[in-house]
């Protein structure tokens, strides 16, 4: 809210309507992922999200305007649910069916206690630094790992 609100100029409407994007986004990403995971292996559909998530939270640390925010978030949404749908994929591929239980509790309990501490670190640095710190952060958390993970994402996924 402070993002669209401080940086963008918009309003609560402003604000549904970069949410409700994203959303859009997140349809279209559900509706291409049959297509695209036939046509892509997983290691580069994942490569290919990496660098989508690094540069997204750049050009969103970059922009003030509300358009291109837009458009940003559309395909952040498409980006998201294409994640997660191979994310879970890949998990449930290499976990043994008797440990797939098990493993999503912990994988959720991290996803959900990144969220908890992410918010926090991202309140702290938005505090201190401004509203775009915690994008620039993520930016370059990113950037870090697409340089640690690129080669590993073929192992990550059983993938060629």
């Amino acid at each position: 809210m402070l993002y669209a609100t401080e940086r963008l100029g918009l309003g609560s409407i402003g604000f549904g309507l970069l949410t409700t994007v994203s959303a859009v986004g997140g349809l279209l990403g559900t509706s291409v992922y049959g297509w695209l995971t036939r046509r892509v292996s997983m290691g580069n559909v994942m490569r290919a999200g990496l660098i989508i998530e690094t540069l997204t939270h750049g050009a969103l640390a970059m922009t003030t305007s509300a358009w291109v925010a837009m458009l940003i978030f559309f395909a952040f949404g498409a980006h998201a649910f294409i994640w997660h749908t191979t994310s879970l994929t890949v998990r449930q591929r290499a976990v043994p069916a008797h440990l797939q239980g098990r493993v999503t509790s912990v994988n959720t309990i991290c996803v959900y206690g990144g969220l908890v501490i992410g918010s926090a670190m991202g309140g702290g640095l938005a505090t201190h630094y401004g509203v775009t710190a915690p994008f620039w952060f993520a930016f370059v958390g990113s950037a870090v790992f697409v340089v640690l993970l690129w080669r590993q994402m073929t192992h990550i996924t059983h993938s060629s």
